[in-house]
């Protein structure tokens, strides 16, 4: 979800207020490396700072402006032509450059340095934001690390990645890096409740299942998606054979992963008997308390970390989705299978 201006930003305020500094002393970096989850809002934060740069009702002053002065500066309006054409895509000196398909292939960087060396048409640098940059293959980060070592003063380099490890060192190394970290889940429930018409427990258990991913949440809101109101099937299950069945339906939904943590976040709960209010799940609280005997403290705790290890293994490596999740399946019916 795209963000206008700096007040519909949501989160990352530290992150906005140090780029608004950097705007308004002159000293712009030649690349940045903006690190954090998927829909955790570094494009609509990258966005916004082209934005800010190219903001027609501002100047910038060139040094000597200290953090208080810089703070109190305006934001970017939202109203100038440089403003509406970078909010309609049209600005000729802002370009996104994602992947051709599964990759960022070399003929895409070999494109932008073509452009790079340019002076800008309007503003006062050129802004290029490179998305999904853990996802260039080997030839394009190469070529890229070639602009990297020297970008032309009129340019900036924004670099989007879930996966810092990923890029190269050399890559990391000539970026500044500013990381981006999902919200806490209190205060992103806050907003969710101000944003769509819920309660404060259905916002709650939407900043839980988007664990605190700002995009995920308001994606999962926007489609009228609530959490799964049926125990999964998983937690039931004592067949090590539905492992395969089971595995392929956590493919074709890959955001039940998250989901299915808060269920055993739920189980530990009743596990240890804290208070329902503290539970996502309330309404299957009556089920879940049949299936508690089942668990250790241990068998769940494991049973979290293997859902995590595998949600982290599909979004941030080349694993094949299929084989991790039917390995993760077989080790939660084992895990399950237990009694505690």
């Amino acid at each position: 979800m795209e963000q206008k201006n700096q007040n519909t930003i949501i989160g990352h305020q530290q992150i906005v207020e140090q780029l608004r500094r950097t705007v308004a002393s002159g000293r712009i970096a030649g690349a940045y490396l903006f690190v954090g989850p998927a829909g955790v809002g570094k494009e609509t934060v990258a966005t916004y700072f082209a934005r800010l740069i190219f903001c027609l009702q501002h100047k910038q002053s060139p040094e000597g402006l200290d953090e208080e002065q810089s703070a109190s500066l305006p934001s970017v309006c939202g109203t100038c032509l440089a403003c509406r054409k970078v909010d309609s895509g049209n600005h000729p000196d802002l370009q996104f450059i994602r992947p051709a398909g599964s990759l960022v292939k070399i003929g895409q960087i070999r494109d932008v340095q073509k452009q790079i060396i340019y002076e800008p048409l309007e503003g006062s640098r050129k802004v290029y934001i490179l998305t999904d940059a853990e996802r260039m293959n080997l030839e394009a980060e190469n070529c890229l690390l070639k602009t990297l070592e020297e970008p032309p003063a009129s340019s900036v380099l924004i670099l989007l990645t879930s996966n810092i490890e990923a890029l190269l060192p050399t890559t990391r190394s000539r970026c500044q890096i500013l990381q981006f970290y999902p919200m806490q889940t209190e205060e992103l429930a806050e907003v969710l409740m101000k944003r769509f018409p819920i309660d404060a427990e259905a916002a709650a258990t939407a900043a839980i299942s988007a664990g605190g991913v700002v995009g995920k949440a308001l994606t999962q809101l926007e489609k009228g998606n609530r959490l799964a109101s049926e125990v999964p099937e998983i937690l039931k299950e004592t067949d090590l054979l539905a492992a395969f069945r089971l595995a392929e339906q956590f493919k074709n939904n890959p955001e039940s992963l998250a989901e299915l943590v808060t269920w055993y976040r739920d189980l530990l709960f009743l596990q240890q008997e804290a208070p329902s209010e503290l539970m996502t799940h309330i309404h299957a609280l009556e089920e879940l308390r049949t299936i508690v005997p089942r668990y250790s403290r241990l068998r769940i705790q494991q049973a979290i970390q293997t859902v995590f290890h595998t949600k982290s293994l599909i979004d941030n490596t080349n694993t094949n989705a299929t084989l991790a999740l039917e390995v993760m399946c077989l080790k939660l019916l084992k895990i399950d299978s237990y009694r505690g």
